[in-house]
This record gives structure tokens, C-alpha cells and sequence, in this order.
């Protein structure tokens, strides 16, 4: 299982191709038979990989930009050398491209806090949520007979996971399968929820966003993203 709960380790700008690989190939486990049938698919799915996780989206380049740096893979494609004076100004780009991106995020963030701030209000007021300390809140809408799982213990679950407008990041019905793992790999937020429930229940987290990836964003989740997860807790090993 990849997506919202495998994300906590995705972490950087711009990343290693092999990393970029690796998490191209574990997102797209699930789906391998759905939508990649051709080796014309495997290249073109990878290339969209590359463009979400590796930085690009967040630079938010206009089309102009867009085919400058097409360009410049082109040239590179063909074995064109660097230009002589990179050395030179290597560090101005690096700072150019990490203070876009940082716009970028920073926009983002400023979105997405009125959003917060509007919906935690609101949930306030549910007299059935309850809220810990650390800023988790959580209903439970199934009780569960069964053995409740510690900060270590491996689970296996069914999930549903959604932005606080109501989009769908994740969930084990894409998979086609329950999920499993254990606890200490996954984001804080969800560990902790996951301990408010015995196995066989049910709830909905609330995991406010410096408990799940923070002003991290990944291809699906923005940052600063308050995560709604509805959750069934099958079994707890």
C-alpha cells in the first residue's frame, strides 16, 4: 500500500531518480493491471511520477518554461555538453527554482489555513468527536470487542481518506484490498487514532495537519492538509 500512508516517507524537493522509481512503482502496484498494459505506458506514467514527485509541480512552471526545460532534457537526451559556466551559477539556480517552490508552498499553506480554521470550528460543536491533546479528534462509530492496538502492533485495516473538502486521496477499495502495516510506520495522526479503536470497530480521525505530513505536499494531499480518515479496524496482530 502506497499513497496518504506511505507519503511519511517521501520527503525533499527534488529527488533521486531511484527514489522517484521506487515510489512510481510502489504507487502504482495496485494498479499495474488497470491502466499500464504497454511499455509506451510504463514511460509516459513514469514521466508523470517524475513531474508530481519530483519537484516540477511545485515550480509551477507556465508553458514557456515548460519547454525550456523540455529543452534541456532534449539536450541532455542527445548527449549536449553542460553549459562551461554551471559551476558559476549552479547555486543562483538552485536558489531561483527553491524560492518558487517555496511560494508555491507558502500559497498554498495560506489556502489552506482559512479551510482549517473554518472546518476545526465547526467540528467543535459535534458533541460526539473527541479531542486529545495532542489536536487528534476522532469519533467512534462502531464499537469494537476486540484487542486494541499499541504504538508498535501490526493491523490490518479498511480506510477511506479524504480532504476536508470532501476529495478521496486514498482508500483500500482502490486497492482492491485491506491494508496492512505496522503502526510505528505510519504518520502520527493516524497512529494515535488508530489506538482509540478495538479491533472489529470503526471511526473517523481527524488528523489536523502537524499530525499527518505538515506543509509537506505530496500528489494528492497539499500541504498543510487537514486529513479525514474513516477507518475499520479488521484485525490487530
Amino acid at each position: 500500500m502506497c499513497g496518504a500512508l506511505c507519503a511519511v516517507f517521501i520527503k525533499g524537493t527534488f529527488m533521486d531518480i531511484r527514489k522517484t522509481i521506487a515510489i512510481a512503482a510502489a504507487s502504482c502496484a495496485a494498479f499495474t493491471s488497470a491502466f499500464a498494459e504497454t511499455n509506451e505506458d510504463y514511460i509516459k506514467t513514469f514521466g508523470m511520477f517524475v513531474y508530481q514527485n519530483g519537484g516540477l509541480k511545485e515550480l509551477q512552471l507556465n508553458p514557456a518554461e515548460f519547454n525550456l526545460f523540455i529543452e534541456g532534457i532534449k539536450d541532455a537526451y542527445e548527449g549536449k555538453p553542460m553549459p562551461k559556466n554551471v559551476a558559476e551559477y549552479g547555486q543562483k539556480m538552485m536558489e531561483y527554482l527553491k524560492s518558487r517552490a517555496d511560494a508555491y508552498v507558502a500559497e498554498q499553506i495560506k489556502k489552506s489555513q482559512a479551510q482549517n480554521d473554518a472546518f476545526w470550528k465547526t467540528l467543535d460543536t459535534d458533541k460526539e468527536v473527541v479531542k486529545t491533546s495532542t489536536g487528534l479528534a476522532y469519533k467512534i462509530t462502531k464499537k469494537g470487542d476486540g484487542a486494541t492496538p499499541k504504538e508498535n502492533s501490526d493491523v490490518v485495516i479498511n480506510y477511506t481518506g479524504k480532504l476536508i473538502d470532501g476529495t478521496v486521496f486514498d482508500s483500500t477499495d482502490k486497492h482492491g484490498k485491506s491494508a496492512e502495516f505496522n503502526l510505528a510506520n505510519v504518520i502520527p495522526g493516524f497512529r494515535e487514532g488508530l489506538q482509540k479503536i478495538a479491533k472489529g470497530g470503526k471511526a473517523t480521525l481527524y488528523i489536523p495537519a502537524k499530525l499527518g505530513y505538515g506543509e509537506q505536499s505530496t500528489p494528492n494531499i497539499p500541504p498543510n492538509s487537514t486529513l479525514i480518515f474513516d477507518v475499520e479496524l479488521v484485525d490487530v496482530k
